[in-house]
């Protein structure tokens, strides 16, 4: 700016321009938070969903100057302040840390439920990934073959693995790739400097400090856990220390990872555990590059490179 300008009060005109360019501002983050509700209602059960308006719209406010005052990530994110009265106002379906049982409003406290027995491949008798489970979880033991050894120090992160009943996963199986993925030498306790410690079902029973609760949960009951977020039975969520992965895209995958539905499983476990231990949203940095593993691959890799490691991709 020419220094013969310091100073200078704005005229009416001039400060009539600058309200109504961020009222136009302020119209188009509206629409684009309409935008991206809109994307996720509208994906197939069979496809992933579409790329965020809502995260586009926001870089390019902030490559411009008008940038909405909270922060994109927060927006996106679920409030730290959601309680369990707004996931069901008849059942709470997280274990009760300090008996280890499910309980539900006004009729005391029940067993958790087990996980029912089938193919263990999260559909129904039609091959349709299944939409409701029973609301209720059951803390899954950790096999012992999933875990490398801990690191020796660093912040510790206590976590339980908890399966909804009625979604036909195998508890081994889930517990194991979640286990198998914490811990893995690429992951978050290398990248980050944390330790992540498994709390089984005996001690979560016994009212053992859980920092992240990781459960896979039915589209219907990740939407009312990940609420006010709009899941739309589609994605995930990290939601005050909850970690809910969406079965839905457990089975399914997403195109960013084509039929390499491990991998997809991978990135989809660090990603959400990444919310839980304080990162945000991470974008493309160019195309051809790696994603970084905060990138919501689940909505496209807009030039980048699917990787699902929070560390760097080798060479």
């Amino acid at each position: 700016m020419a220094s013969g300008s310091a100073g200078r009060r704005a005229t009416p005109a001039q400060r009539q321009a600058i309200r109504r360019r961020r009222s136009w501002a302020a119209l188009a983050v509206i629409v684009c938070v309409a935008a991206d509700i809109w994307s996720v209602s509208w994906a197939g059960a069979g496809e992933p969903v579409t790329e965020s308006v809502l995260s586009r719209a926001s870089r390019v406010a902030q490559a411009v100057g008008r940038a909405p005052g909270v922060s994109i990530d927060q927006i996106e994110r679920v409030p730290d302040a959601q309680t369990d009265s707004q996931t069901d106002s008849q059942t709470d379906p997280w274990t009760n840390p300090q008996d280890g049982r499910t309980t539900s409003s006004g009729s005391g406290a029940t067993p958790p439920a087990t996980p029912a027995a089938g193919t263990g491949d999260g559909k129904d008798d039609k091959g349709a990934v299944i939409e409701s489970g029973s609301g209720r979880f059951t803390v899954v033991a950790m096999p012992a073959k999933a875990l490398r050894r801990a690191p020796a120090d660093g912040r510790t992160v206590r976590y339980t693995v908890e399966l909804e009943g009625g979604v036909d996963i195998r508890a081994e199986d889930f517990a194991t790739t979640v286990g198998t993925v914490l811990t893995d030498p690429r992951g978050w306790q290398a990248k980050d400097g944390v330790r992540f410690v498994n709390v089984s079902p005996a001690d979560a029973a016994k009212g053992a400090t859980v920092d992240l609760h990781i459960a896979l949960a039915s589209p219907d009951t990740t939407d009312k856990l990940c609420a006010p977020l709009e899941t739309r039975g589609q994605v995930s969520c990290h939601n005050s220390g909850r970690v809910v992965l969406n079965l839905r895209r457990w089975v399914l995958g997403a195109e960013a990872y084509g039929s390499d539905v491990a991998q997809y499983r991978i990135y989809l476990v660090n990603h959400e555990v990444g919310h839980g231990i304080g990162h945000a949203h991470a974008y493309c940095g160019g195309k051809g590059k790696v994603a970084p593993v905060m990138m919501q691959q689940t909505y496209g890799l807009k030039g980048c490179t699917a990787w699902p490691w929070p560390t760097a991709k080798p060479a």
